[in-house]
């Protein structure tokens, strides 16, 4: 029997949370809803709120990785202002945030980034992944959409953020010891990015978030993963698969820097469920060859829109 689909809780502008009063809707997910809020201070915020008789409470689950990661000192996530229950649903306060790489990354030519942003832009991303991880968490659902440019007016243009653990599972126990994985898992993920152990439904481990981000990477510099026309899930499975061989490993690396990023590829692909990926292998290949080929990191594309004052 399916789960039951959560009660999205609608507020509406003005409308007062505690301190806080809403001031706009910035999206909707299958999990809830986000809003942009100021506090009796004037400074703005995001709220997330989800029912307090959630049957699965993922807020909860946000809320506690978010602490862990808080305690560790994470640099990529967004900091946590305030938690509370406000009538009938719980609710989250957090930094407010700029777009989403998921819009950032049309920013460059053809609807992808330059080199420079694309490896800039991953290599945040797979820190902030790296302090998940190093927290006692996998993500589960490492796609663009779920990584957030910080603010011009915080001067954070530069920074990325990692959001939304609704979908974060504890890869160790309290005396930091790994779990044994699942013999089957349900699918967790975004079929464009999700790693292959989505399409076997098996369970996911740290290797298997950098394989969605490795998927991030390539998508950021060329906009074309073979498998982003496919409608059939078994399909994009099995277009993944096959991408570790020509003809279509050639064609998902069009344009891309190809030794490099399947040397990323090899060595992702060479871990088992157990074992750490190399972090620091993967971002001193991606900072070499910028260096090798004089490549600049900044300024990132999205900064234009921002200069001539859009």
């Amino acid at each position: 029997m399916a789960a039951p689909t959560p009660v999205i809780i609608q507020l509406n502008n003005g409308d007062k949370v505690n301190r806080f009063t809403v001031f706009k809707k910035l999206g909707e997910g299958t999990f809830g809803a986000v809003y942009a809020v100021r506090d009796d201070n004037g400074a703005e915020h995001a709220l997330k709120a989800e029912l307090a008789e959630e049957k699965i409470p993922l807020l909860k689950l946000e809320l506690y990785v978010m602490m862990k990661l808080t305690q560790k000192g994470a640099k990529h996530m967004p900091t946590l202002i305030e938690k509370g229950r406000h009538g009938n649903f719980n609710y989250i306060i957090m930094k407010f945030l700029g777009k989403s790489l998921q819009d950032a990354k049309k920013t460059g030519p053809n609807g992808h980034l330059t080199l420079g942003s694309a490896i800039g832009a991953s290599i945040q991303c797979l820190e902030a992944l790296e302090e998940l991880h190093w927290c006692g968490f996998l993500h589960r659902d490492v796609k663009p959409g779920n990584f957030c440019l910080g603010r011009p007016e915080t001067g954070e243009l530069r920074k990325i953020f990692v959001l939304d653990f609704g979908l974060c599972r504890r890869f160790v126990n309290d005396q930091n010891v790994m779990l044994q994985p699942r013999r089957k898992a349900p699918y967790r993920g975004t079929p464009r990015y999700a790693p292959i152990a989505s399409h076997n439904f098996m369970e996911h481990g740290r290797k298997d978030d950098v394989e969605s981000w490795f998927y991030m990477l390539v998508d950021f510099t060329n906009a074309a993963l073979p498998w982003k026309v496919v409608t059939q899930m078994k399909e994009v499975g099995q277009m993944k698969k096959n991408s570790r061989f020509d003809p279509i490993m050639s064609q998902m690396f069009a344009g891309c820097p190809g030794d490099e990023y399947r040397q990323i590829m090899n060595h992702i692909d060479s871990l088992s469920y157990f074992m750490e990926p190399n972090y620091a292998l993967i971002y001193s290949i991606l900072k070499q060859l910028m260096q090798a080929k004089t490549i600049k990191e900044h300024p990132y594309d999205w900064e234009a829109e921002y200069a001539v004052g859009k």
